[in-house]
């Protein structure tokens, strides 16, 4: 199974569910596919999609799939990450109305540049990762503490 993610964010992500749907259609996919669709209205033809799903539930099919197709959203990636998934991210464009700006592309870029994660945006770039996502050398992801906490800790140990 596959689980697709697009986060909360109040903007169509429907580029991301077509292209889904167009591997799902040319066999490039060839398993279930269960999506989070936000606020996204396309209406795929080949795999079931909810608006919403609670962070149990979210972690439940994280942790059913063999890899997660998502949002370049921080707090989606780095929880996927933290289990174990492969993820292959498509970002949002701001030229396309996915978002206000566009730092998923950056968001995307630095997690791609770390080796976290893979990026596609493409039905030939979905060829290319989603058969062979776990044969690729992805780099284990360690949550690192927040400069932020780290001086709250500091501060907090100093009194």
């Amino acid at each position: 199974m596959i689980f697709a993610i697009v986060g909360t964010q109040r903007f169509q992500f429907n580029r991301m569910f077509e292209l889904i749907d167009q591997a799902i259609e040319s066999g490039i996919i060839e398993e279930e596919v269960i999506a989070q669709s936000g606020y996204t209205d396309y209406k795929p033809r080949y795999f079931k999609v909810e608006p919403f799903f609670s962070q149990d539930q979210i972690n439940d099919y994280v942790s059913q799939s063999r890899c997660v197709i998502s949002h370049a959203g921080v707090g989606t990636i780095t929880n996927c990450l933290e289990m174990g998934k492969p993820v292959i991210v498509i970002p949002r464009r701001q030229a396309l109305g996915e978002h206000v700006d566009n730092h998923q592309l950056e968001i995307s870029k630095v997690f791609y540049d770390s080796g976290y994660v893979a990026v596609a945006e493409s039905l030939e770039e979905m060829k290319d990762l989603v058969p062979n996502i776990e044969t690729l050398a992805f780099q284990p992801y360690i949550r690192k503490e927040s400069d932020l906490i780290a001086s709250i800790k500091n501060y907090v140990n100093s009194l």
